[in-house]
């Protein structure tokens, strides 16, 4: 994963909640070094949830999305452009 970029996109992070009854993980970063994320989907949609540094037992959330617009959200997060 690459550090942020200059002007990366900001991603409004939300405190995860249960919204679905099964949740698959699709794609994740290494579990041994934080943040870490993971790409997921969900009754249809598409999020990403970020494991933070500060507290690694808390999980947030992107937005639940269409895929399209959430594998650009995943790509942009991996290549540095949001944060």
């Amino acid at each position: 994963m690459a550090p942020p970029q200059v002007g990366s996109v900001r991603v409004e992070w939300t405190p995860s909640l249960k919204r679905a009854d099964r949740l698959r993980i699709r794609d994740h970063t290494c579990g041994c070094t934080y943040p870490m994320f993971e790409f997921c989907t969900a009754g249809g949609l598409w999020f990403v949830r970020h494991h933070p540094i500060r507290n690694p037992a808390t999980v947030l959330e992107s937005a639940w999305m269409p895929a399209r617009a959430a594998q650009v959200l995943w790509l942009q997060i991996l290549s540095g452009q949001a944060q």
